[in-house]
């Protein structure tokens, strides 16, 4: 797996974009590359494709065309050193983790530092050298096990920033379905979930040939009639973004250990590396018609976590339960797994990190039957706009409130027709047998 340096330089530089150049990952990585070269083009690369640039590095094409488009250091070199000094300490402070020197980064070197490694990036990925995760970090044994190649046929990601208070690392994206028009179509959404049940029901250490499609409905469909989800579509969903957007893998999901005993009431526990520190991510997920309903839900669900009921501070790894490893894995394996995510007390974040998945439903002041496509789609984007913005708003209060600014959160939303019956129905398409009924 590539250790992606390029999207650690796109997140830094976007510290410091306008407005308009930050407004989305594709017009960023773009600005980048039209100042790092003469003659690159909006028209140059696809959205699609730059997205899989910033999501998975540079690639031989990629830096073909690069180098096609003429590369100007001068160019870029300028366009870093006229940010202000903030800024660029900024900028220096998240560039430090892949400085090969070691040494601090002066807001002095930051221009030369940012132009030298996007020129080692190039070459590397024009030799396909660009450097592998390391044996103690989470790639080494804990794949990516997500289908996401549709991923950016399914979605397209509307805005993205980071709450106030929150002193770690974190990112909240406002998604749209596609077509971004009203009434909603999820016929694409359907596919993509299909296409992971077995990966989200499946459990680390088992073969997917011993748990065909079928079978890994059936778990799924046991599951929901056992009461124990809020809603499964969910779950599915935190699973399909933290593994794809934030490249935070899954060490087990409440599906595919549901019949043995738990210590924690946590939707799923992943594991990112953020920065060369590993998170240990527990995920939570609400869909409700009303937004600030479930903002408030999710916040509830984060609260009857164990680490925020205890009266002392539970070590993210002590949340962990390792009888769940062993009944998944072997012995050894599960050594094995435990080492990775545990290599030593100085590589990991003591404090649990959280992934979540608000759904809700979408709602415009005007009558979109009314509006031409174009303008449906202006209104859509405006009004999950104004819900990202509401959601920032609501979020920051509670995580101030709760004393949680020193964990890291990594928040997604989504607008459905109706969230709180289209994803029971949804789910019901798919594994059969589920009455979307049964919790509403």
């Amino acid at each position: 797996m590539v250790n992606n340096e390029f999207r650690i330089l796109v997140d830094s530089i976007r510290i410091a974009m306008s407005e308009d150049e930050r407004g989305s990952i594709e017009s960023s990585v773009n600005v980048i590359l039209g100042k790092y070269t003469n003659n690159w083009k909006e028209s140059t690369y696809s959205s699609q494709n730059l997205k899989k640039l910033y999501y998975k590095g540079l690639n031989h094409s990629a830096s073909q065309k690069i180098k096609d488009a003429v590369i100007n250091e001068d160019s870029f070199r300028r366009y870093v050193d006229q940010f202000d000094d903030i800024d660029k300490e900024a900028i220096a402070l998240k560039l430090q983790t892949i400085n090969k020197d070691g040494k601090t980064l002066e807001i002095s070197e930051i221009s030369y530092f940012c132009v030298n490694l996007l020129n080692r990036l190039v070459e590397d990925a024009r030799t396909k050298q660009q450097k592998k995760t390391t044996k103690s970090g989470p790639g080494c044994c804990l794949d990516k096990t997500v289908a996401d190649d549709s991923f950016d046929s399914v979605f397209k990601e509307i805005t993205t920033g980071k709450i106030a208070n929150i002193k770690n690392n974190n990112d909240i994206h406002a998604f749209i379905l596609k077509p971004e028009l009203f009434p909603f179509n999820y016929k694409k959404l359907e596919k993509l979930i299909l296409n992971n049940i077995t990966n989200y029901a499946v459990a680390r250490g088992v073969s997917r040939n011993d748990v065909a499609g079928i079978k890994a409905a059936k778990i799924l469909r046991d599951y929901a009639h056992s009461g124990v989800p809020e809603n499964i579509m969910g779950e599915m969903l935190t699973y399909i973004f933290l593994e794809h957007t934030d490249n935070a893998h899954k060490i087990y999901t409440r599906a595919e250990i549901s019949e043995y005993s738990r210590t924690i009431d946590s939707e799923g526990i992943y594991v990112k590396n953020d920065r060369g520190r590993l998170q240990l991510i527990l995920g939570a997920s609400q869909l409700h018609d009303d937004l600030c309903g479930a903002i408030q839900n999710v916040v509830s669900e984060m609260k009857n976590f164990r680490n925020n009921c205890s009266k002392s501070l539970i070590v993210s790894t002590d949340l962990i339960d390792k009888s769940i490893l062993n009944e998944q894995y072997s012995s050894e394996e599960s050594e094995n797994i435990l080492n990775v995510i545990i290599p030593n007390e100085d590589r990991i974040d003591e404090i649990a990190a959280y992934g979540l998945f608000i759904g809700y439903k979408f709602k415009s002041n005007i009558d979109l039957d009314e509006c031409s496509t174009e303008e449906v789609k202006i209104e859509c984007e405006k009004v999950i706009k104004n819900d990202f913005n509401q959601v920032m708003v609501q979020l920051n209060k509670e995580i101030k409130d709760n004393k949680w600014q020193k964990s890291s959160f990594y928040v997604y939303m989504l607008p459905f027709i109706s969230a709180e019956k289209d994803g029971d129905k949804i789910m019901s398409n798919i594994i059969g047998g589920y009455d979307y009924a049964r919790t509403k």
